[in-house]
């Protein structure tokens, strides 16, 4: 965990200049500007450091930043282009495309009044540390060509390496992931560290990051996308928590029928439904756990919940996916169980329930002692509900996505089975792999191109 205890020398050059993409050597060292009503000038000055380059960026005569490498000032003037388009995004915030999030640094040390405001849209994410009027940048990242030149000065996406080195100097190289990376670097007087980021899809910048890495401790991991109301992908689900303490949850958005009031009680829930009435927040869908005071089920205002700051990546909505049908059984109406059967085990009534209404059947176990249900399987057959991006009478296009990704969430495809039309498809849990003691297993039938029934179980 980091708190971004942003420094402010490492903010301090503001305006943009308009170079050309071949313009590196004629970059100055030097530069005059304005901040805070007082001239100030910054010079990047290089050392021959026993035959060893070294590079130190200056202000009134003393070193404020140290580049990793030879590049020039443009690079450390993004941070500054970036911190003021952070200020212009919060205070002129378009709600139909930036959704936003608070929290507020869990320290006792410096900075305790900052908080961390967090803008998310459907590709890219910005953080900034408030502190009253001051708003510093944390982290940006953003495929959005749009968003970059704003935030930088720079289009960046779609430039080659050749292009970014005619501007900015040498740049580092990294890979994480067997992805490549371009990086400008800057240890900042104090302790923090400034990086810039552009990672490489064919030859061509096809992402950002603006990074302050700054020491310490906040609630959040901060650098990773967040999804907000609106924008889960279909038919996935991510975690949330309760942030208010009596928290009305409604039968329908913003006007139904209050239905219960959650909060300490129910410290974290899944969503995946949600709900725009032109109000500052979204309203959310939410399914509390049913092991965790009285499930719930109901529509909450996104303003006191707080979303998931994990990336959603496809492991995580396939085992949220399978956690939301598990969940479900505690706040389905009575009225619709079937095919009751007791089990006595060691004077442990045990009660064999289905569940069956609008395409969906759902086999459990109910604990009549303690009351805790246990997942069995959920059989899909129309496509009321979705189960990892899936749904009946998705298209074989639609599956063989799925199948891509099903490896990486940790499944593989069960000993015989092939992928073909009008067939069924297994995919189990892989050999000492284990989701909160289950061993998950994925059945797809396919019927003349399309998908005609999903079931997922509780592998034995």
């Amino acid at each position: 965990m980091k708190k971004l205890n942003i420094l402010a020398c490492s903010l301090l050059i503001a305006g943009c200049l308009n170079l050309a993409p071949n313009a590196f050597a004629e970059t100055p060292d030097t530069m005059t500007f304005v901040r805070f009503g007082e001239k100030q000038t910054l010079t990047l000055k290089k050392f021959d450091n026993d035959g060893n380059k070294r590079y130190e960026i200056r202000k009134d005569g003393f070193c404020i930043a140290q580049p990793q490498q030879d590049s020039n000032l443009l690079a450390f003037k993004v941070f500054a282009d970036a911190t003021t388009y952070c200020g212009k995004i919060r205070n002129n915030l378009p709600k139909s495309i930036w959704h936003k999030n608070v929290n507020r640094y869990n320290s006792d040390g410096d900075n305790p009044n900052n908080i961390v405001e967090t803008y998310a849209s459907t590709d890219s994410v910005i953080e900034m540390s408030v502190y009253g009027e001051s708003v510093n940048l944390a982290y940006i990242k953003s495929r959005n060509k749009d968003v970059i030149k704003a935030a930088t000065g720079y289009e960046l996406i779609g430039m080659s390496p050749d292009n970014i080195e005619s501007i900015f100097g040498a740049y580092q190289t990294e890979v994480d992931n067997d992805v490549p990376y371009l990086v400008y670097g800057f240890y900042i007087d104090g302790g923090s560290f400034n990086s810039m980021k552009m990672q490489l899809e064919d030859g061509v910048v096809s992402e950002v990051q603006l990074v302050n890495d700054a020491p310490g401790e906040c609630e959040q991991e901060y650098g990773e996308r967040t999804y907000y109301a609106g924008e889960l992908p279909e038919g996935w689900y991510t975690h949330g928590r309760v942030t208010s303490i009596n928290l009305n949850v409604r039968k329908e958005p913003k006007t139904g029928e209050v239905i219960a009031k959650i909060g300490a009680e129910h410290p974290e829930f899944l969503y995946t439904e949600t709900h725009d009435t032109g109000e500052e927040y979204k309203w959310v869908k939410i399914i509390t756990k049913y092991d965790v005071g009285q499930p719930v089920e109901g529509w909450v205002y996104a303003k006191y919940i707080s979303p998931s700051f994990k990336t959603l990546n496809f492991r995580e909505g396939l085992l949220n996916s399978f956690e939301y049908f598990a969940y479900l059984p505690s706040v389905l109406p009575e009225a619709n169980t079937r095919n009751e059967t007791n089990t006595n085990d060691s004077n442990i009534i045990l009660v064999n329930r289905t569940w069956t209404d609008k395409g969906l059947t759902i086999d459990f176990l109910l604990n009549k002692n303690g009351g805790k249900m246990t997942f069995v399987s959920c059989e899909l057959t129309n496509n009321t509900y979705a189960f990892a991006g899936l749904r009946v009478g998705n298209g074989i296009d639609v599956l063989r996505k799925f199948n891509e990704n099903a490896e990486k969430a940790g499944f593989e495809l069960e000993k015989g089975c092939k992928i073909l039309d009008d067939n069924t498809i297994t995919w189990v849990t892989k050999e000492n792999e284990t989701y909160d003691g289950f061993n998950h297993k994925i059945e797809i039938v396919t019927k003349s191109g399309i998908i005609s029934k999903i079931k997922i179980s509780n592998k034995e």
